[in-house]
């Protein structure tokens, strides 16, 4: 998939400019939910070869994403949470290979809709942690804990 090979050698690029492997993760979604947008606005274009051409194409930027950040988490480390987003990643790269061979912009909104609520939480997550206030509860966390811990969420991206 050469896709996912310029989509790692985008996460090369910027590692290598000091991005936080979390920021990566961020610019990955939202390219994610950029491409599902243009493939359900192009079911709206009149020419039915370019509207098959930029539906696929974009489906398929977006499933390459979404592969990535898939095989990028870290089953061991990440426990439970990582498993579970395995598995949702794998629901929303079906929806977009259905949404694909069907022409269908149907999964392809429901795709989007579980992007978007995962690309919230973790701008939400990125502006904790710029804010220094990722710690857990001070009643939850441990008291060898530092306050200003920052999350892992366990990827090897």
């Amino acid at each position: 998939m050469s896709q996912a090979r310029t989509a790692f050698a985008a996460y090369r690029s910027a590692s290598e400019a000091s991005v936080s492997k979390q920021r990566i993760v961020q610019m990955l979604l939202d390219g994610a939910v950029v491409a599902v947008q243009r493939a359900i606005d192009g079911f709206n274009i009149d020419d039915f070869g370019l509207r098959q051409q930029t539906v696929h194409n974009q489906i398929t930027k977006a499933a390459a994403i979404v592969s990535q950040l898939r095989v990028a988490l870290d089953l061991e480390l990440g426990g439970d949470f990582s498993r579970k987003l395995f598995g949702l990643y794998g629901y929303i790269g079906d929806h977009l290979i259905q949404g694909n061979i069907r022409k269908d912009p149907a999964p392809l909104k429901e795709a989007q809709r579980h992007l978007q609520v995962i690309q919230e939480a973790w701008r939400e997550m990125l502006a904790a942690q710029l804010a220094g206030s990722v710690a857990e509860p001070a009643s939850t966390r441990p008291t060898s804990a530092p306050a200003t811990e920052r999350v892992n969420f366990n990827m090897s991206v």
